[in-house]
């Protein structure tokens, strides 16, 4: 993936944290790396891609999956949310805490003069916290709370302690000593800010910080709060203020200064058709597979980026590597199965991933060395015929986008996308739900129902607004198909 700053990683460690974050996102999908599953989907309201996964408890598990996940996405910025116990009389559950600093509590020397702290210590990015005290000081997140709770849920910037215990314990315990006589800042206690804090640190680049809701007082009551859902209500109270702080990322108010390189960003995140000259050159699904396969089986749509201008060539040694990356990525996203055989072809100018199966399925992803990408798969057949459904289609268009937008090749400031069913006699236009099982109208032509990359589309484009680009190309099919075209 390139480096894009329209993502953000959101890291929770409990299934009720995750919850929290994912009702949040739009048509959350599945990516699958290095054997960690994410979630990705619009942060509702606004342009934010959310890269969401699970760490676990502990601090250790934190840190190998911050430093995956930043790696894997190359966000804009990498945030923490979940829940945490208090450590002071006016933190109360439900409060929000923003972390101004993480402590690892848990490094020390012991000698006989006693245990001597040797802790470890990271702010947050100062960035961050600015953007987290603005939408405090605003306070248009409250608007989104239960409404008994917006004048009662205070939001904190204090440092916050992090060790590999769950502590549940009153004030008079060993542990509540230590931390009170050596951490007496801390307000809150939790178990993977160390972790995410250090992996987040050593990315240097990549802005960070957490934020926890307050779900109970560490003090020996935490069954009690538990039993009353607390945890839930302090999960998601942090997980609004958090996709808030996110909303604001990107000011609205900058775009009023076109010379700015914000305003110049959300321009190119504007889904903006320019027209070309001449369409540009594509390679259709028949050009990418042998003839044997395209004259049989079913009816494919397929899609096409072509990048403009085609100047930054594949090199043929990453030709190779992409076979084996597109496989992995195919079946992440579920467009393998795990007990397909998916074969493998790569020459000097493309390089091919597909399912050609006798019985029906055709799938494939493909890119080339002008930097091309492609991805084809059947249409829904739910009786005798195809059927280019609008709302299906629209969906699968989003979600073939997304997974064309993930191939980790070379990137190209604009593309043309193209789009197009072959096969096309056995095909209707009508909504699935509707269809007779029993019945085929044939179309009058076997000619292609086809989008021409004609127009070119930013790629920032691609990211933001793959679901309105996906509507506009799927309006685009549905015309062809009624206004056929001579065959190309």
């Amino acid at each position: 993936m390139d480096e894009a700053s329209d993502r953000v990683v959101v890291l929770t460690a409990l299934p009720l944290e995750y919850q929290a974050v994912r009702r949040l996102l739009e048509r959350p999908t599945r990516v699958d790396h290095a054997g960690t599953i994410f979630e990705y989907g619009i942060l509702a309201g606004t342009s934010f891609t959310v890269y969401l996964t699970a760490t676990g408890p502990g601090n250790d598990s934190a840190a190998v999956i911050t430093e995956r996940a930043v790696g894997f996405v190359k966000p804009r910025a990498v945030l923490f949310t979940g829940i945490a116990g208090a450590l002071k009389a006016d933190i109360s559950p439900g409060d929000v805490v923003v972390a101004t600093e993480v402590h690892a509590y848990h490094g020390g020397k012991e000698d006989p003069e006693g245990f001597k702290v040797r802790s470890r210590s990271w702010e947050s990015t100062y960035s961050l916290q600015q953007v987290a005290q603005y939408v405090a000081n605003v306070g248009a997140w409250r608007e989104k709370l239960p409404e008994g709770a917006r004048a009662s849920t205070a939001v904190h910037f204090k440092p916050i302690v992090a060790g590999d215990v769950v502590l549940n314990a009153p004030q008079e315990a060993p542990l509540r000593v230590f931390l009170d006589r050596n951490y007496n800042g801390a307000v809150a206690v939790e178990m993977e800010g160390a972790g995410f804090a250090s992996a987040a640190h050593k990315a240097q680049s990549v802005p960070h910080l957490m934020i926890r809701g307050i779900s109970d007082r560490a003090d020996g009551t935490k069954q009690n709060t538990d039993s009353a859902g607390t945890q839930e209500l302090a999960a998601k109270h942090a997980a609004l203020f958090l996709a808030e702080v996110v909303a604001q990322l990107t000011p609205a108010h900058v775009a009023s200064d076109p010379q700015s390189p914000t305003a110049e960003k959300q321009a190119s995140d504007e889904l903006t058709w320019q027209h070309l000259d001449q369409p540009a050159e594509v390679a259709w699904h028949k050009d990418l597979v042998p003839m044997s396969t395209f004259t049989s089986g079913p009816s494919l749509l397929e899609l096409h980026l072509v990048p403009v201008p085609a100047t930054s060539r594949v090199p043929a040694v990453r030709m190779r590597q992409l076979a084996v990356e597109l496989v992995d990525l195919g079946r992440s996203t579920g467009l393998f199965t795990n007990l397909e055989r998916v074969e493998a072809h790569d020459s000097a100018e493309m390089t091919v991933v597909s399912v050609a199966d006798p019985r029906g399925r055709s799938v494939g992803l493909a890119i080339t060395r002008s930097g091309q990408r492609s991805v084809w798969e059947p249409l829904p057949q739910p009786g005798i015929t195809y059927v280019l459904d609008e709302g299906h289609t629209r969906e699968r268009i989003t979600a073939l986008l997304a997974l064309l937008e993930a191939i980790d090749g070379p990137r190209a400031p604009s593309y043309a996308p193209a789009a197009a069913v072959e096969k096309s006699r056995m095909v209707t236009v009508e909504r699935l739900s509707e269809v007779n099982p029993n019945s085929a109208a044939l179309r009058v032509t076997d000619g292609p129902i086809e989008v021409e990359p004609a127009e070119a589309v930013t790629a920032a484009a691609i990211a933001n607004r793959g679901r309105e680009l996906a509507e506009e190309l799927t309006a685009r099919l549905i015309y062809s198909f009624r206004n056929p075209q001579p065959r190309r």
